[in-house]
Order: structure tokens, then sequence, then C-alpha cells
């Protein structure tokens, strides 16, 4: 699928709308999928540590595919069937065809086929398992301080910190499970391997089962296997995706979050803290409004391809006017009606961009400016207040993660939607 059948799937108006404030009387920019996450205020206010942390915690993605799951439900997901193994879908069924066409003495029954389904559905628990245990082997890493390797990855901070994810400690919160400092490795450690145990005691039942089923049936081939494998990992393209998506962010946020620490073990005084606070904040307020003007501007450039002309939309078609017989009345008052259609929708799209832009190009500028004053201040503040090499290097690179990090929200998004429509 190319980007212009990408943006096919995108409805311009389920993406931006134009809000303006009641008390402030500004316009910004908001988001439909998430109103709560991605509301950006034109200014933006001085924010603490935790309202980045909050920020990035909900700046995820919906896919709204079937295998998107909550994490602690995989055992339970596993057990559902999914559509396009199911005894009708005429995808499964033209692939059954193909595997019992292409393998000898293989008779055409219905016993046959459904044995190579009950195969199938052994495969996919399979593949759905190990692609979920990748995940939760990353969470494990993470907390225990053994997600970055030194010899591949250089950094300046610890890379040995247990940093818990931050979806593992929402699970946790959510079960009520009482903790304290003292026994918090322990807890997450534990919820983490009885996870891991019980995929793994998963995987071993399914490959029996499968082993078991492979071996009774007559004429069963590699060959056969690879077809029925092909099919069903096209078909958990998107879920795979998303796993390997959730892998980079808690990569991301381990780096974020050990920079953090990494910049408060040098003993940063209170004004060096509100620095780095503010200098992130205002780096993720640039970045973000960033991506969601490039979204945008890739949205409208495709609602203005040919293929989206007036002629080539359901507007084009007026029951009303198309009821009028005299030709030339109807023409004129469709001229006149594609007139206003085409501009309205120029005017919308125009509004949008000013909007988008404005908001990117104010964001931009303040994370210019406190830039520009972190310079500043080096060399006419005290000493006191004077940030080391060491300081400068670890926010600079808090801050190029933080922006990486969300333009890999941002990349996702578009992918997520390609495979979807794919």
């Amino acid at each position: 699928m190319d980007g212009n059948e990408c943006m096919n799937t995108m409805d311009i108006d389920n993406i931006t709308t134009i809000k303006k404030e009641d008390e402030k009387d500004q316009i910004v920019i908001i988001s439909n999928t998430d109103k709560n996450t991605t509301r950006r205020p034109t200014s933006l206010k001085k924010s603490e540590e935790q309202v980045l942390s909050q920020k990035l915690t909900q700046l995820s993605i919906t896919t709204n595919n079937q295998q998107s799951t909550a994490m602690e439900d995989i055992a339970d997901e596993i057990k559902q069937i999914p559509d396009y193994l199911s005894k009708r879908n005429e995808s499964f069924i033209q692939m059954i065809n193909q595997v019992i066409s292409i393998t000898a003495n293989l008779a055409t029954t219905n016993k046959t086929k459904k044995e190579l389904r009950q195969i199938a559905i052994l495969i996919y628990k399979i593949m759905v398992i190990q692609i979920s245990n990748s995940l939760w082997t990353t969470y494990l890493k993470s907390g225990m301080g053994q997600l970055i390797i030194q010899s591949k990855e250089q950094v300046n901070c610890l890379t040995n910190l247990h940093i818990w994810p931050k979806e593992i400690k929402s699970i946790i919160i959510q079960k009520s499970i009482k903790m304290n400092t003292t026994n918090e490795n322990e807890i997450y450690m534990n919820f983490i391997g009885n996870k891991l145990h019980e995929l793994d005691n998963q995987l071993k039942q399914y490959q029996a089962e499968f082993n078991q089923k492979i071996n009774s049936f007559q004429g069963y081939t590699l060959k056969l296997q690879q077809l029925i494998e092909t099919y069903i990992q096209q078909n958990l393209s998107s879920y795979r995706m998303e796993i390997e998506h959730k892998i980079e962010l808690i990569h991301y946020d381990y780096h974020i979050q050990a920079l953090k620490l990494e910049y408060y073990q040098q003993k940063p005084n209170e004004y060096q803290k509100q620095l780095m606070k503010q200098l992130c904040c205002s780096k993720y307020e640039q970045e973000i409004t960033k991506q969601e003007f490039d979204l945008l501007q890739q949205q409208i450039n495709y609602y203005n391809s040919p293929c989206q002309s007036f002629e080539c939309s359901s507007l084009s078609q007026s029951e009303l006017i198309n009821s009028i017989r005299d030709s030339n009345i109807r023409q004129e008052l469709l001229n006149q009606y594609k007139k206003i259609a085409v501009q309205s929708r120029l005017d919308i799209f125009n509004l949008y961009m000013k909007s988008a832009k404005s908001q990117m190009d104010e964001c931009k500028k303040k994370f210019d400016a406190d830039m520009k004053k972190l310079w500043h201040d080096q060399h006419s503040s005290s000493d006191n207040e004077k940030l080391s090499p060491l300081m400068f290097n670890l926010i600079e690179q808090r801050c190029n993660k933080i922006g990486d990090r969300i333009r890999c929200i941002y990349i996702f998004k578009v992918k997520s939607i390609c495979v979807k429509h794919n």
C-alpha cells in the first residue's frame, strides 16, 4: 500500500477538529481519538516532572484492530479464535483449498479441512504466545537493569538501573497489591515471572498438541505447514507490529528515566532541577505539535489529490439536482454546488493548517528561546546555577530521547493504519 492509499483510510474529520477556549479565547487542536491526551494550548504552563511523565504515558496509539489486547489478558485472548481462522472466512477457505491442491494424496473431505483448521489454530496460538513473550521478557529486563547492552549503545548514564515500566506499575495498582519500598522489586519481579511462567506452560501445551496433530495427519508436509504459517503471519502482522512498538517505547522510557536519574546523581540544586523539567516539557510540546502538523499535511495532500476530486467523491451526486429535467438548469446548479463544496473544503483545510502551524511555530519558538536562555545563563549566571558539561549533556540527551519517542509513536500511527487496510 502506498502513501496515497494509506491516507485514504484517514478521515480528516476524525483526526483534527477546532475548538475555541471559553476563558482564554484561543484556538487549540484536539485529536478526536483522545481528547484528553493530545489537547495542547498555545502557551506552555510550568509543569512538574510528573506532568511530563503522564504526557509520555498517555501518548499511546489505539489501532482498533482485533489483535489489540490488554497485557494481562493474553492468556484469555489466545483461547479466542480470530475471524480469519473461522470456517466461513473466504480467505481461510481459499488457503485450505490451496493446501489441499498442492499436497499429494490429500483427500478433499470435511474431516481433512477440519484437521487442517485445528492445526492452523494451534499454530496461531503458538505464534501469539511467542510474540507476547518477547514483550514480557522486555518488561523483566527493564526492571532487572538488563535492557541496555553497554557495548552496543553509547550512553552517559547507568545501564543497570532497575526501572519497572509504567504499564506494569499500572497493573499492580489496578490489582490493589500492597507494597512498599522494601518489597517493590520483589512484587514486580514475581508478577512478571508468573506471567512468563504461565505463557511458557501454555506454549508447551500447544506445542505438544500441535506435534500430536501433525504426527497423526496423513500426508503432512513442511510445505503445507509453511503455507499455513504464512497465512497466519500475514494476519498477525498488526499484532506483531503493536508488540514491537510497545517494546520500542519501553526502551525509550528506560533511557528517559535513566538519564533523569543520572542527572540527579550530579546533585543539582532546585534551580537546575526545574531547568531540566522545563526544557524537557518544552521539547515535548515542540515535537508533538510538529508531528501533528506533518500528519495533517499528509492527510490534506491526499484529499487534494486527483483521486479525491469533487467528481470522485459522493458529494458530486445530488438526488435533488439530478432530479431536475432541464439539462441547462441542472448543470448550472451543479457547477454552483461544486464551487461551494470545493471552496468550503479548501477553507476548512486552510483553517486546520493555520491553527496547527501556529501552534507548531509557537512551541518551536518557545523551545528555541529556552535553549538560548540556557546558553546565556551558562555564561552569565553564578557558578551555583551553572550546569556542569555532563549535566548539560544529560539534558540534551533526554530532550532528544523524548523527541525520538514521539516520532516513533507517529510513525507507528501511520503504519498501523496502512496495515489495517492492506
